[in-house]
This record gives C-alpha cells, sequence and structure tokens, in this order.
C-alpha cells in the first residue's frame, strides 16, 4: 500500500511537471547582427576618441559636456562584458522540451542508418542544453553522454543506450533556440541610436527627419539627426557602416512614442483620487 501511494504520488508528480509551462529570457548575443559593432571594455572617457568628439562638436552644435556624455553611454551600448544581457530572447519551456526531443529523435534515425559520424553527433548533442531537467539526476544524462562522445573513438552500443535514455528522459536535453526568431533583433543598434537621440534632443534640436519620394542620392530618409546618427555609427562600427535609413526612421518613430508615453504618465491625475486633497 506505502509503495502503491509512493507509485501514484511519483505519478502525480511527473504529470504536473509535464504540464508546466513558463518561458525564460536569456541573453543571446550576435542575434540578427548584420552591423559589426566595436565592442570592447570602455573606461571614463567611453567609446569614442578625441578627434571623433571633436567633429560631432564642431559638425552638430553640441556642447562639449553633451558630446563627452555621449561617448560615455555609447561605451555602455558597446560593452562586451558577460553580465551584460544586451538581447534577451525569450525561450518558452514547453517548446525548448518538445524541439530537443524531436532534434534527438533525428541524431538517434541518423546514428541507426549510419548517416552521422561521432564528430557530427558530439557538435549535434552540444548544442542541447538540460536547462529545464526535471532533476538533478536528470541534469547529468547529457553531459555524461557528450563526455562518453568525446572520449571514445567510436559510437558504442553504451553510447547508444546513453542517447536513447537522454531521448525519453523528458527535459534533460532541450533546445534552448529563441521562441520566435522573427523578432529577435540586435538591441545594440536600438539602443544606440537611442542615445543618439537622447544626445540631439538635450542640444535642443528637434527629433525629426526628412522624407523624400523621388530616388534621390542618400536614400528617402535624411535630415541633421539621421545624419548625425549615421555619422556616430560610422564611428562605433569596423569597418565603418551605415544603416538603413528607414531602419533608423523606426527607431526614431520608436523613441519618440516612448518619450510621448513618459509624458503622458508624468501629467496623467493619481489613480486614486487627487492627491492633495
Amino acid at each position: 500500500m506505502q509503495e502503491e501511494t509512493k507509485a501514484s504520488r511519483q505519478a502525480n508528480e511527473v504529470e504536473a511537471y509535464e504540464a508546466e509551462d513558463y518561458s525564460i529570457y536569456l541573453h543571446m548575443d550576435g542575434v540578427k547582427c548584420s552591423t559589426a559593432w566595436r565592442l570592447g571594455s570602455y573606461g571614463v572617457d567611453g567609446a569614442l576618441t578625441a578627434d571623433m568628439k571633436t567633429n560631432l562638436l564642431n559638425r552638430f552644435s553640441l556642447s562639449n559636456e553633451l558630446v563627452e556624455r555621449l561617448s560615455i553611454e555609447l561605451g555602455h551600448c558597446l560593452n562586451n562584458d558577460n553580465d551584460v544581457a544586451i538581447n534577451l530572447l525569450e525561450v518558452n519551456r514547453a517548446q525548448a522540451i518538445e524541439k530537443g526531443r524531436t532534434f534527438l529523435r533525428k541524431l538517434v534515425r541518423q546514428f541507426k542508418n549510419g548517416a552521422c559520424t561521432r564528430q557530427e553527433l558530439l557538435a549535434d548533442l552540444i548544442k542541447l542544453s538540460p536547462y529545464f531537467a526535471a532533476s538533478p539526476e536528470d541534469a547529468t544524462l547529457l553531459p555524461q553522454a557528450v563526455s562518453a562522445l568525446e572520449n571514445s573513438e567510436a559510437i558504442t552500443p553504451d553510447i547508444h543506450a546513453a542517447l536513447e535514455r537522454l531521448r525519453r528522459t523528458l527535459g534533460a536535453a532541450a533546445d534552448m533556440s529563441p521562441r520566435d526568431k522573427r523578432r529577435a533583433h540586435d538591441k545594440r543598434r536600438q539602443y544606440i541610436v537611442e542615445t543618439c537621440c537622447y544626445a540631439w534632443k538635450d542640444a535642443g534640436h528637434p527629433l525629426t527627419y526628412t522624407t523624400f519620394s523621388d530616388g534621390r542620392r542618400g536614400g528617402q530618409r535624411q535630415g541633421l539627426l539621421i545624419e548625425f546618427i549615421q555619422t556616430v555609427v560610422r564611428m562605433v562600427t569596423v569597418p565603418s557602416h551605415r544603416l538603413s535609413g528607414e531602419t533608423i526612421r523606426k527607431d526614431i518613430d520608436r523613441f519618440r512614442d516612448a518619450l510621448t508615453r513618459e509624458e503622458e504618465e508624468f501629467w496623467a491625475p493619481p489613480e486614486f483620487g487627487n492627491q492633495y486633497t
């Protein structure tokens, strides 16, 4: 009776684990990034050289204080320290586990058919993660299988059995790719454009751009603000790079919308009556 109760409790725990679903957000740098940012660990002077600062100061009527602050903030945007989470992307637990199981079934099938080598199997296996394992014991299955492959010259029956056990153990090997890759984009670009917009606004310049539809040189989106952003982007990319004018336009519009919402929330009346009465 006691064993039956224990078995029932374990079955309920497994059922609850399988039904549980949530998402986590992981730092994944270099996502959909077509721009070669000049990443680094910048000190108190920031990302811009003295010549770059002088160029911006003279060309765009910015104060020395604004340019110095811009340089420091750009340095924050370009920081490549491991604990700087620039691109936070959603990884859904249920989706990651199911994709991992599907991937493992494919690997086992390829192995049985002789369609992959030990090195190829190892390269595919290390793409998976035990992050969503149900227990510490389950979390060891993937590292053990990887270690066995690394220390063997061939795919032995023991390795095959380890892969089968890994495939059958829910959560022991998950595919941690983003839930929706279409929503993944380079956050560094967005932050750099926003940093430029803040500097432009603080200088008293309007957050505007001009749209041309006559196919003129320089693209459809032009104006001093876009020219300023493009100049900064060329300074912080290697080799120097220009962004799409339409991409900058979208980032500027997003920035202006955020400012409008902040202002509306600041002036909105208290939620529960007048705070002064």
